[in-house]
């Protein structure tokens, strides 16, 4: 039986971002992630691009800072601009909806996993856009990788698919 704060929990609506940051060799960073949350579409051992739950009031531009700070320590990239590279808006689960965004690194050095605030995720790779997709993929992540190989931008996404087994 889940407690009235569960409920509440899941029909409030949720709103994330993510990121494709891409290297100066075109590859694309992915992360595994290390927590099962189904209400968010992810199970441990999935993998992901970057993604961060936004605090309530919390500009799409702050969500990115903190997600860059928390997950992605030791990674170097520009802010300037990063809301101009919005691809799009993808509704992850019935409850959470995502803006993605896309960002250059400006170099290939990796985050490291020892330096994170959140143990969440680690793992980090980089990878072709197209190869990534063939990985165990955390729901909404094929859809925004999809959308950046085909360099889309306004994208809108109402209904992402489930994760295939892995």
């Amino acid at each position: 039986m889940t407690g009235k704060g569960e409920q509440e929990m899941e029909t409030q609506r949720i709103r994330g971002v993510a990121l494709i940051v891409q290297n100066p060799k075109g590859e694309i960073l992915i992360l595994q992630e290390y927590e099962t949350k189904p209400r968010f579409g992810k199970y441990c051992g999935m993998f992901s691009v970057p993604m961060e739950t936004s605090e309530p009031d919390e500009s799409d531009y702050h969500a990115i800072v903190r997600l860059s700070e928390e997950e992605l320590p030791g990674l170097d990239f520009l802010f300037d601009g990063v809301l101009q590279a919005r691809i799009g808006s993808y509704q992850i689960v019935s409850h959470v909806w995502v803006n993605l965004y896309s960002v250059r690194a400006t170099n290939a050095r990796l985050p490291d996993s020892k330096d994170s605030k959140n143990k969440e995720v680690g793992n980090y790779r980089w990878t072709s856009p197209k190869k990534a997709l063939n990985l165990w993929l955390r729901q909404g992540a094929r859809e925004m990788i999809n959308d950046f190989i085909d360099n889309k931008k306004g994208a809108l996404c109402k209904c992402c698919c489930p994760p295939h087994e892995k």
